[in-house]
């Protein structure tokens, strides 16, 4: 009797530690201290075994015992519930049998029927322990399902030019480029990852209109491209592109981020117009934590050398062998230790990915600029290709959200006369 309440007094300390000091939500924390109160009652129940079973010097050891029963035979039905939901194995699994089964064996040697006859309200005791318990699954349905289901992200990236300039020769231009990030809504949210990305675009103006043809064949190439009458866009060439907030950091509900770059390119280019674009990927704060060990990248190449060795290659569905990047790799833990015991452990990984090919300005052929992957799965396990219903499954496990600033374009012309030139 002893063994098993300590083995139920232990579960629930962890959880109700845990959770009172770290959980994600406030409701959470209470839930923690909930926990915790029920660690020590166990503890209660624990020390009331020797009186019961020996010269029972205390009326009430039995009821102890007895409340201590209860708590292990409900917390072990719920843990053990949310773990068939979850629909993943974890070690764990057992220990909530155990416990149960325990819970089950404890009830019949206790004879519940005779120490409730002990009790003055059996009925206030029994009424009770039932709100309690259904207390404590309603607050947990509410932090894990009713909160993030109510409170979405919403993020917003937008990208803006700021006023250029041209050095004293008047043969650079200086091209400010704004971004910012905000947290519009109600919950926060930690970054995965950011791009942002410049582009000088070159077109061909054509005397003969074009029409359904011509226009065809740009939808082909780009179903979201623009039809034009007169103008052939031959391609554009990346002029910059980083990230620009860093990997691991959050946002809190209305905070706002900005970033500020400066691109220069010589005032004599034939660009046509410069184009701006910016996109971000972030999970919700209060579904999952990011190890501190995200924010440090890891190179594929030898920084310490100075021809920068290539060491290690992506996975194939990430990048082609030879194929540079800088990664980003942690564990995601969930918002509460129930979830952390009943569910597989995760680890996120994003790699931004330098091609080591440059095939020119073509649009649908460029492969100058650094793109970004990512997936959230079981260690060592990157290297497979997450599936769409994979991915549709990381949206609502964790709120994973991606986020595109509207795409920006000023005429170059445009941007040489503010600049005055």
């Amino acid at each position: 009797m002893a063994i098993g309440s300590l083995t139920s007094a232990w579960v629930l300390f962890k959880i109700g530690v845990t959770d009172t000091l770290g959980a994600l939500t406030y409701t959470g924390r209470i839930e923690g201290s909930l926990f915790l109160v029920a660690a020590i009652l166990e503890i209660i129940a624990t020390i009331a075994v020797f009186d019961h079973w020996g010269k029972r010097r205390l009326t009430s050891s039995g009821i102890m015992v007895l409340v201590g029963v209860s708590i292990s035979l409900l917390v072990s039905l719920l843990l053990l519930s949310v773990q068939i939901y979850g629909g993943e194995y974890t070690h764990y699994l057992w220990l909530w049998l155990a416990i149960l089964l325990w819970s089950a064996w404890a009830l019949g040697q206790l004879e519940p029927h005779r120490i409730l006859k002990e009790i003055t309200h059996p009925k206030s005791f029994a009424v009770g322990a039932v709100v309690s318990a259904v207390f404590v699954a309603s607050n947990f349905a509410y932090t894990q399902v009713y909160l993030p289901y109510a409170s979405p992200v919403q993020a917003r990236v937008i990208a803006k030019l700021g006023t250029p300039s041209l050095n004293q020769k008047r043969t650079i231009l200086h091209l400010p480029v704004e971004l910012h990030y905000q947290n519009s809504g109600k919950v926060g949210f930690t970054l995965l990852s950011s791009q942002y990305s410049v582009y000088g675009r070159t077109v061909k103006f054509n005397e003969r209109a074009n029409g359904p043809k011509e226009w065809k064949n740009d939808m082909a190439r780009e179903p979201m491209a623009d039809l034009y009458r007169h103008t052939e866009v031959q391609g554009r060439n990346l002029l910059s592109a980083g990230e620009f907030f860093r990997a691991g950091n959050s946002l809190d509900p209305d905070q706002e981020f900005t970033e500020k770059k400066v691109v220069e390119l010589p005032a004599g280019s034939e660009y046509d117009s410069i184009e701006v674009t910016a996109s971000a990927t972030a999970i919700r704060a209060d579904r999952g934590d990011l190890g501190v060990d995200y924010s440090t990248p890891h190179y594929s190449w030898d920084i310490t050398s100075l021809d920068g060795k290539h060491l290690y290659d992506a996975p194939d569905w990430v990048a082609q062998p030879g194929d540079e990047y800088i990664s980003h790799h942690a564990r995601i833990y969930y918002g509460s230790e129930i979830l952390n015991m009943t569910r597989k452990a995760r680890y996120v990984t994003y790699w931004r990915v330098i091609p080591k090919e440059f095939s020119g300005a073509n649009p649908e052929n460029d492969l100058t600029e650094p793109y970004g992957e990512l997936t959230i799965s079981e260690l060592h396990q990157e290297a497979r290709e997450p599936s769409n219903s994979d991915y549709d499954e990381l949206y609502s496990r964790y709120g994973l959200q991606d986020t595109y600033s509207p795409w920006l374009r000023e005429s170059l012309s445009a941007l040489l006369k503010a600049a005055g030139g």
